[in-house]
């Protein structure tokens, strides 16, 4: 990885290197394989696919970054697919710094992982909090249990067999129409649970920021829900937002 760089420095984006340390490692003589596919599952429950840059061997995980320093979350990111896997190494290498960095990640089950499973319900300073009691811990099982790192569509489907196994009675709407005028001028996919009065989202993005915290609520005014609650698993712990009628917000972490 360091010829990587020496070569192309820090001013590309990751496929750029992707196509070099897929060329450097195969003139070595390595088996090195692209976008390599592997399942992910929740306990017994398969909950979706994901892809890793490169593996070298059958056996090293190899993940790429062009990013000015490696973060904590990156850490998470390999650990978690080391499991998926369940591959002996993983790689981290960022080629976005002021030089390269690789950091090694040996596949052992009591390794400390950066995710912090720190959360105390009883902390959570919220008027209303037993209403959603169950549902943070839910949260909290799905983000320790499969780690950060994957795309919303799986941590999704690990909330859906949560309330599943749960016995809560939910409703999925994966649509939204524009009406104007008494006209229907357009529509877009969403993927919401609806609980009662409780519009909850699952996603993974780098930041619950205000622009989508914002627009979270107005998909609450569209569906007529008195509560919503976000959470968010490109995170290290459980990082969620919830609102009621006078819009009270808050957030864990």
């Amino acid at each position: 990885m360091f010829e990587v760089f020496r070569n192309l420095g820090n001013i590309w984006h990751e496929d750029v290197y992707e196509n070099a340390a897929e060329l450097e490692l195969r003139s070595r003589g390595l088996k090195v394989e692209r976008q390599k596919e592997f399942e992910v599952f929740y306990f017994d429950r398969r909950v979706g696919h994901y892809r890793i840059d490169l593996l070298i061997e059958d056996t090293v995980i190899l993940e790429l970054k062009a990013v000015p320093k490696i973060m904590p979350l990156h850490n998470a990111q390999i650990i978690s697919y080391l499991k998926g896997m369940n591959k002996p190494l993983g790689i981290l290498a960022n080629f976005g710094g002021f030089k390269a960095e690789c950091r090694t990640f040996p596949n052992i089950l009591h390794r400390k992982t950066p995710l912090r499973d720190d959360f105390d319900f009883n902390k959570v300073c919220l008027d209303d909090k037993e209403s959603i009691k169950d549902l943070l811990f839910m949260a909290n099982r799905i983000l320790t249990t499969l780690g950060a790192g994957y795309f919303h569509q799986i941590y999704r489907r690990a909330f859906y067999y949560e309330l599943k196994q749960a016995g809560v009675d939910f409703k999925v709407n994966k649509e939204v129409s524009a009406q104007y005028q008494n006209k229907k001028i357009g529509s877009r996919e969403v993927n919401f649970f609806i609980i009662g009065d409780l519009l909850l989202s699952v996603v993974a993005v780098k930041e619950l920021d205000s622009l989508i915290v914002n627009r979270f609520r107005n998909y609450g005014r569209y569906f007529k829900q008195k509560r919503g609650l976000i959470f968010n698993f490109n995170s290290l712990k459980l990082d969620f937002r919830y609102y009621n009628d006078v819009e009270n917000y808050m957030e864990r972490g």
